[in-house]
């Protein structure tokens, strides 16, 4: 998809992704505000103006004006050992377990009952997600000096990458993970981070890697533009 008239071109280039995403969402007139996200994307800006990768269920329809649509269906046909030349941008996070304290068990009590929640009689754990990138930095603590942000973020994302790869039906041959950036949405008080990613990859079961990786996606923050697996045959 490509943006038309100047004047747009420059709305577009100073969107975040939460703008992006609901400009996106115009595409699909027949689809209502609360209907459930159908659609991944990815904004590209590597030709010097913005062009979107979508994939949806529905085909998108042109904004006059604004975005012009070229379409085409996507049916992948694959087996086991294929060999594919990748492109994605992710949400690079992964989930901890930590122990709560008193005070954390305590106000989360509170905020259950305010909210009309039957109250569960023990609360010792939370759930976290943390930033790979970020995490990798505070576990090296006084070696992080001996690697340049670069190779954090190679190592890091690489390493994510590997175990979505285990439930996802494929397996890295290789990969470079760069493009490391923080985005803040004051709007909707979110802070995420993105990673971009490009390789070859070895589909190890097709079914899956068809219906999770390439329908659904690969990490979180996919309203954000993150998620989105394109392929080329190597």
């Amino acid at each position: 998809m490509l943006t038309e008239q100047p004047d747009q071109l420059a709305k577009i280039l100073k969107a975040d992704h939460y703008e992006l995403h609901r400009l996106l969402w115009r595409l699909f007139p027949e689809h209502k505000e609360n209907d459930p996200r159908d659609f991944l994307f990815r904004r590209d800006e590597s030709k010097g103006f913005p062009v979107f990768y979508l994939q949806s269920s529905t085909e998108p329809s042109p904004l006059a004006g604004v975005l012009a649509v070229e379409s085409k269906e996507f049916n992948p046909q694959l087996k086991g050992g294929d060999k594919l030349r990748f492109t994605l941008r992710a949400n690079p996070v992964a989930q901890i377990t930590k122990e709560r304290t008193t005070e954390e068990q305590e106000l989360l009590r509170t905020d259950r009952q305010k909210k009309g929640l039957r109250d569960k009689e023990t609360l010792p754990m939370k759930r976290i997600r943390h930033d790979v990138v970020m995490q990798l930095k505070k576990t090296l603590t006084d070696e992080v000096e001996q690697y340049s942000q670069a190779e954090l973020e190679q190592l890091a994302g690489e390493t994510w990458l590997e175990k979505k790869a285990e439930n996802n039906g494929f397996k890295l041959l290789s990969v470079i993970a760069d493009g490391y950036q923080q985005h803040y949405f004051k709007k909707r008080g979110i802070k995420i981070s993105t990673l971009d990613f490009q390789g070859v990859l070895e589909v190890t079961e097709p079914e899956l890697f068809i219906r999770e990786a390439l329908y659904k996606g690969i990490g979180p923050a996919k309203a954000f533009g993150c998620g989105l697996l394109s392929l080329a045959r190597v």
